[in-house]
């Protein structure tokens, strides 16, 4: 494991927000039940993005991401667990509410062209329930999909009339540009979520628009620090601002963000972006670091905000 300085700004001066607790499975899968190390979330104290530190090294992120939920489906029928998520009534899917709300920003943004023709491509897919919800109340056209884990890419190329890949997402791996790309619950786990990104823009069409799910940093201060949400594998947490000024890093420009809460009480941040990112960024903070070390402090009072040099 190494300890890193932050991804924004580069800064290393810092205020923890608290200190991850209990048992981390994803820890184990690469170094057995035996290690014992301090995993810390932080904010930059100069840009106010919150990362952890020390995160994986390469060669322990491949050794995780190998293993990574290899037996996702150990205690169910894959087909049974598709239909389960997409048999929830509409009021009840997070996956439908979030489609409908894309669905509007569609309407609004793509021009000159009918919904039911644009071509998606959805980045690290899962089973590929998200994508099958949009096409069944949206009625895409062409569909792509790319998924790491075997036994969901499986999933899906059965369950979806669509070009589903096992493989690691690169750009240009269809050969072709999308109306639609999704990235929904990925870019939290990416070590270097700038150049992800700009790959994800590569395979946009010229009025393409990006549609990316990420936890929202409001999470730090409603869910306790042993909660799965603060595990390994997730190394960054975005707010509106931080991911804007990453997306426009990389020649985007949101058009339409909300924040959600789901019904177990996470909360994510959900942003449509498109081309045309400011020419001058904003000069950091992009967030307020005291502020937000604040709300962590009265969840958490006796373990965070501790100034790190």
């Amino acid at each position: 494991m190494r300890e890193v300085n932050c991804y924004m700004c580069g800064a290393s001066l810092r205020t923890l927000l608290f200190k991850q607790r209990g048992r981390d499975p994803y820890l184990e899968i690469v170094f057995g039940p035996s290690k014992i190390v301090d995993l810390c979330w932080y904010v930059c104290d100069r840009c106010g993005f919150v990362y952890r530190s020390p995160i994986l090294d390469e060669a322990e992120m491949a050794k995780l991401y190998s293993n990574y939920e290899a037996d996702v489906f150990k205690d169910c029928d894959p087909d049974e667990y598709f239909d389960k998520i997409v048999a929830i009534p509409d009021a009840d899917s997070e996956n439908v509410q979030k489609t409908i709300w894309l669905g509007d920003i569609l309407r609004e943004h793509i021009h000159n062209q009918a919904i039911h023709s644009l071509s998606v491509l959805d980045v690290g897919c899962g089973g590929g329930t998200l994508l099958h919800t949009m096409c069944e109340k949206l009625s895409f056209g062409e569909l792509c999909a790319v998924e790491l884990n075997k036994a969901y890419a499986d999933l899906a190329k059965r369950r979806l009339n669509a070009d589903v890949r096992n493989q690691k997402y690169e750009p240009g791996l269809f050969n072709k540009s999308f109306d639609l790309v999704v990235c929904a619950k990925v870019l939290e786990h990416v070590i270097d979520p700038e150049p992800f990104l700009s790959a994800l823009a590569e395979d946009l069409a010229e009025d393409g628009l990006l549609f990316v799910e990420v936890p929202d940093v409001s999470d730090m201060y409603t869910l306790p620090p042993d909660h799965e949400r603060f595990y390994i594998p997730h190394v960054y947490y975005f707010s509106c601002s931080t991911l804007g000024v990453m997306l426009g890093s990389v020649g985007l420009k949101v058009l339409s963000n909300r924040n959600v809460v789901t019904h177990r009480g996470r909360s994510y941040l959900q942003i449509v972006a498109r081309r045309g990112g400011p020419s001058e960024p904003p000069l950091p903070p992009y967030d307020h670091p005291t502020q937000l070390a604040e709300h962590v402090s009265r969840f958490q009072p006796r373990i965070s905000g501790k100034k790190i040099v």
